[in-house]
């Protein structure tokens, strides 16, 4: 399983690096029923549908009638470790 998290802190004009990343502020918002980060971040991503109305997701009760998609800036968690989403990868923090 792969939590998922908004990062308030992020914007485009101040992106964070690991350093920067306050695990304190990440604001939960879902669970995504699958062991791996890539397919976590697809399939938070709204297409034809809201990501938060797919099976393998359960979205927390203020997200749960959609929202943004996840970006660079957020966080997952998994298997206990946290990881910035970036551009094109994932950063450890």
């Amino acid at each position: 399983m792969v939590r998922v998290y908004f990062n308030p802190d992020y914007t485009l004009d101040s992106p964070l690096t690991d350093d920067d990343v306050k695990i304190e502020n990440l604001q939960h918002i879902a669970d995504v029923d699958v062991n791996d980060l890539r397919e976590a971040f697809e399939l938070c991503q709204n297409t034809d549908q809201p990501w938060t109305s797919r099976s393998e997701v359960r979205p927390d009760a203020v997200v749960a009638d959609g929202t943004r998609s996840v970006a660079p800036g957020d966080v997952l968690e998994f298997e206990g470790e946290w990881y910035l989403v970036g551009a094109a990868d994932f950063q450890r923090i």
